[in-house]
């Protein structure tokens, strides 16, 4: 008999300004990520995003 599906989902928890080592500036955002599952909630890392490195329509070759 095939096990049911898992229901898990990946929610951003509260966002934040951070330091962007590569840009030497506040230009970065970053959040915890909670994995809640049928037997709870579990904080299972962070994400970060740099509005500056990461912009696909502003990139520099010598940048970072």
């Amino acid at each position: 008999m095939p096990q049911p599906a898992l229901a898990v989902t990946v929610a951003p928890g509260e966002v934040r300004e951070d330091w962007c080592p590569a840009c030497k500036a506040y230009t970065r955002v970053t959040g915890s990520l909670a994995l809640l599952t049928r037997a709870g909630v579990s904080t299972v890392g962070t994400w970060a995003w740099c509005s500056v490195c990461e912009d696909p329509d502003d990139q520099e070759a010598s940048r970072g």
